[in-house]
């Protein structure tokens, strides 16, 4: 193990780096004093030893690159911190809760992983298939939904209005399944949202059999399609800002 020391050059620089950004550094010290505490109670606890808290740095490291080796997995101690970090997303109910031992548990903990690792993934491929789809649907007059936007938008011609609307979701389908594209997708949606709630406040006696508590099959269709394109919003913002 390397000998412990500390450069205090680099301390004063990391010192005035923090205080630079007290407000985002508060909340990260906090978990990390938790966390260090909670370490040097174990080390005492098993060994009977007090670690300082320059000491547990050197520890955790240590036990880092001991743990990567041992199992082939983790090269790195960033590609170690990146793993574990990923491996509960939710913290324990209490200190003494342990997860699911044997085969449950490591099935449980593996559904865990691909699920944190493809969630976002398949749904944003989802989202973008459905709105290709019923998109594709309205310049072909296939669309259930043409009846319900032509009687929210009377002046406009149907024959311009329909197919407009149609391409409009195909290129926001085309913008979430193609990453690059986000952004385009990102700004057609918050477009489109406003649009997309218009029969509610304009056609309340087709959406709503009683306002505004009981929906009509129409006012339905409608309400799923704004959490639709709420949705999408969140998996375009959540993808850009690179959740993984």
């Amino acid at each position: 193990m390397e000998q412990l020391s500390l450069d205090v050059g680099r301390v004063d620089q990391g010192l005035a780096s923090l205080t630079a950004r007290s407000k985002d550094a508060r909340p990260v010290v906090m978990r990390w004093a938790v966390a260090t505490v909670a370490l040097t109670d174990i080390i005492r606890a098993e060994r009977d030893v007090a670690v300082t808290w320059p000491e547990i740095g050197a520890v955790v490291a240590r036990w880092l690159e001991d743990f990567g080796r041992s199992t082939g997995q983790w090269k790195t101690h960033t590609e170690a911190a990146l793993r574990m970090s990923t491996m509960e997303s939710v913290p324990p109910r209490s200190f003494d809760s342990q997860p699911p031992a044997g085969l449950f548990g490591r099935t449980d903990r593996w559904i865990s992983v691909q699920t944190h690792r493809y969630g976002f993934f398949l749904l944003r491929v989802s989202l973008g298939v459905v709105f290709v789809w019923f998109g594709m649907l309205k310049p072909f007059g296939l669309s259930p939904a043409g009846d319900l936007v032509t009687k929210t938008l009377p002046w406009i011609t149907p024959r311009f209005l329909i197919p407009f609307l149609g391409l409009w979701q195909v290129a926001i389908g085309v913008g979430l399944l193609y990453q690059p594209l986000l952004r385009v997708s990102l700004l057609l949606l918050f477009l489109l949202l406003p649009g997309t709630a218009l029969p509610l406040l304009l056609l309340r006696d087709v959406c709503f059999s009683h306002f505004p508590y009981a929906p009509t099959l129409e006012g339905q269709y409608v309400i799923e399609n704004l959490i639709l394109v709420s949705t999408a919003i969140v998996v375009c913002v959540t993808v850009r800002r690179g959740p993984h």
